[in-house]
């Protein structure tokens, strides 16, 4: 089987507005839990592991162009870092020093630690950043040259999962076993991008609203609750990388910042005025967060891309395509 060189300049059209759909889900869900006991919706996508085959995707792109481990960790920590930061510094100015401790120790044990009064939205991103080391490790094992690879560690991984989740344990390791396949789900993908964006752009988005309304995936009693992770990773990557791009303007990217701010903002409205409307709350929630969130990418996040995208950049050969 003949494979096209990758061309690492592609452009992709809806991988902004995906994000961003994913940490309005993730918003609403933390909000509408904090002001409702009763709350139980569970989202139309897992949003972590759907960011997480995000990042399978597109750091797997940024890594073949550069080909550097020094250059791509900078890139990753510019990226990840100046918002983490600024969330942090947020917390302590809207609630208090023990918010920040608190945040500080979710952030760095990936949720293994997770004391109240804190941001709890940060431990996922201890685990994208070890989702980093492994595809720098495996980069140089070489494994991507040989999707093979990348297709034996996806089945492991979700045999691990489907077991994970049939064990009576905390949800908290149900949530981590969807990690590993919704990443190599993404990985595959981009190596396989060829194949999937001769399908058309109007496909994936059917795809992706059919996911998103389906309860039962693939099908009742088939693959257990890992299979949604799976299934659910790779509608959010297709929509992303070959769906028909259905906002005209580019939009700032703020899905980052809204996912790292909410909680703060949300815990001081509470504290705050103790709302009584959960639409009111709601309105001044996103009044605030957008209203931040679109400062921070402007004056914080963009800025670090730019140095981000100064980093030395080296294309590889040997990654291919089908």
């Amino acid at each position: 089987m003949s494979n096209p060189v990758l061309n690492t300049s592609i452009r992709y059209p809806s991988f902004d507005l995906i994000r961003l759909l994913l940490a309005v889900e993730v918003v609403v869900v933390h909000t509408w839990a904090s002001l409702d006991p009763h709350f139980n919706w569970p989202g139309f996508i897992r949003a972590v592991p759907a960011f997480l085959a995000v990042s399978g995707f597109l750091v797997l792109k940024s890594f073949a162009s550069t080909g550097s481990w020094p250059a791509f960790a900078r890139k990753r920590a510019l990226r990840i870092f100046p918002a983490l930061i600024t969330s942090l510094l947020l917390g302590y100015v809207l609630l208090d020093y023990t918010f920040l401790i608190n945040s500080l120790t979710v952030w760095i044990t990936g949720g293994w630690m997770m004391p109240p009064h804190t941001n709890s939205a940060l431990w996922s991103l201890a685990w994208e950043e070890l989702a980093y080391a492994v595809l720098a490790v495996l980069w140089a094992l070489g494994a991507y040259k040989r999707p093979v690879y990348i297709w034996l560690l996806l089945a492991v991984a979700s045999v691990i999962s489907w077991k994970v989740t049939t064990l009576p344990i905390s949800p908290y390791f149900h949530v981590l076993s969807y990690l590993a396949p919704a990443f190599f789900t993404g990985n595959l993908m981009f190596l396989h991008q060829d194949r999937l964006m001769r399908l058309g752009s109007v496909l994936p988005w059917v795809f992706f609203v059919v996911v998103c309304l389906w309860t039962y995936i693939p099908l009742p009693g088939i693959g257990g609750d890992m299979a949604p992770s799976v299934v659910q990773a790779f509608a959010v990557v297709w929509a992303g990388m070959a769906g028909a791009k259905l906002i005209p303007a580019k939009i700032p990217d703020l899905s980052y910042g809204m996912y790292v701010y909410h909680i703060p903002m949300i815990l001081f409205l509470n504290a705050t005025y103790k709302p009584e409307n959960p639409f009111l709350t709601g309105l001044i929630l996103t009044v605030a967060l957008v209203t931040f969130s679109t400062a921070s990418w402007y004056l914080i996040e963009k800025p670090a891309l730019r140095l981000k995208n100064r980093a030395s950049a080296a294309p590889v050969d040997g990654v291919r395509v089908s």
